[in-house]
């Protein structure tokens, strides 16, 4: 139990390194192989999160590959359809920019309401891929809207490290394995949220330009 949430860590974020990985290098070779990483990535999160509801002696791995679904829905929908101009003239879908809010918003609603409906694997498929959609929202529309170092990215970035801390705090305290697996997913994320805003404030330098 004491090693479920590293194993949630390492196992998300090696996924999410396949992800990015996958997505940076066959948009640099050409449109063929980027929309085939595209189809790949909706497919297996299709798959994936079938597969999550499929298991039911492992809540770990049940859970984990739920995660992976989100993760691979937002690689499609929220890193791939980005550059769908590519493609289809005009058929760019930038999911977290500033005019998808009310989209967001009614999304979480719409999850908030049906959540105890949900069974767990589900859930975290949705969380998943909703907490990506959030924070990286969040962070985009500071950067576009007000500035890269306008003062509510360093209030924001600050959150994130409350949140960080508190979420690692939850890990400690927690004795359910789905309650262990969601912070440690969140630790993943707002640690990496906190990397991006100081990427963005060209603090030091990243692997890519916001």
């Amino acid at each position: 139990m004491k090693k479920i949430g590293l194993k949630t860590i390492l196992f998300t974020l090696v996924f999410f390194g396949f992800t990015y990985m996958l997505l940076v290098f066959t948009n640099r070779a050409g449109r063929v192989p980027y929309i085939f990483a595209g189809c790949i990535l909706l497919v297996l999160g299709i798959y994936l999160f079938y597969k999550s509801q499929r298991i039911e002696e492992n809540m770990f791995l049940s859970n984990l590959l739920a995660i992976f679904s989100g993760i691979s829905f937002w690689g499609f929908f929220g890193e791939f359809m980005e550059n769908a101009d590519l493609y289809i003239k005009d058929a760019t879908v930038e999911i977290a920019h500033w005019n998808f809010l009310p989209i967001l918003l009614f999304v979480i609603f719409l999850f908030l309401y049906l959540r105890k409906y949900l069974s767990t694997p589900i859930q975290f498929s949705l969380v998943s891929f909703l907490l990506i959609w959030t924070l990286h929202y969040i962070m985009i529309f500071q950067f576009e809207v007000l500035s890269r170092t306008h003062i509510s990215t360093y209030f924001m970035c600050g959150v994130f490290v409350l949140l960080l801390g508190f979420s690692i705090y939850k890990i400690k305290v927690s004795e359910e394995i789905n309650s262990k697996m969601f912070w440690s997913y969140l630790v993943l994320l707002t640690a990496w949220s906190i990397l991006e805003y100081i990427w963005g404030w060209r603090l030091i330098s990243g692997p890519y330009s916001i």
